[in-house]
């Protein structure tokens, strides 16, 4: 009987040391910090805290995020834009640490012309100083800007834009600030990685200058 105890006991040692370790620290469980996804490119703690606001948490998976094939593009860049290069590659792709649906989705690709500003989009979107063009609305946000590059030797148009499909209701004006912060935020990293020069990117938090919520 008592040999029988003791089997028993450490049967229940070893099944308590495998749970524990198969269930991963409290911090992996949580997911990754805002501030640490994605290359740290909301390392700033401006950044963070808008990209917490917008997805409605401060903890995410950024598993499916594809940067490196993201940079590979546009290292390519030829000034021949093809119909499967229109989406972009996510450079950032954020769920929940548990997984999910997406929350914020970052999509960078070659652009052949900038758009800019119009009387009509002026009523849907609102444009802020950061780029060579930039607009934001509650949901989606696009940022073009210029690359010169010294290695290989080229100039060409980056787009960066956001999709926000969390959940999360915010008011227009907040929403369209705090999405411009982040995107402008990845796509100042993305810039950075490549080499550009002649960004125009802002250093700090976009200005609204017209449209929706621009200046009256």
């Amino acid at each position: 009987m008592l040999r029988s105890s003791r089997v028993t006991a450490v049967g229940l040692s070893l099944l308590w040391a495998v749970s524990a370790c198969s269930a991963g620290t409290p911090e992996e469980d949580a997911g990754i910090r805002a501030a640490e996804v994605c290359g740290k490119f909301a390392h700033e703690s401006y950044v963070e805290s808008a990209l917490a606001k917008i997805s409605g948490t401060a903890r995410f998976s950024d598993n499916g995020s594809e940067p490196e094939k993201a940079l590979a593009a546009l290292r390519a860049a030829d000034g021949k834009i093809e119909d499967s290069e229109m989406e972009g590659v996510p450079n950032c792709l954020l769920r929940p640490p548990p997984g999910g649906e997406h929350l914020v989705t970052i999509s960078v690709r070659e652009a052949a012309i900038i758009l800019q500003a119009n009387p009509e989009s002026e009523k849907m979107y609102t444009y802020y100083r950061t780029g060579a063009s930039a607009s934001s609305s509650d949901r989606f946000t696009s940022i073009y800007f210029r690359c010169r590059m010294a290695n290989p030797k080229k100039n060409f148009i980056v787009n960066a834009s956001l999709e926000r499909e969390s959940r999360v209701k915010l008011p227009g004006k907040e929403a369209a600030d705090k999405q411009m912060i982040v995107a402008n935020a990845a796509a100042k990293s993305v810039a950075q990685q490549l080499g550009c020069k002649g960004t125009n990117l802002s250093k700090g938090a976009p200005e609204a200058i017209s449209g929706v919520y621009g200046p009256r």
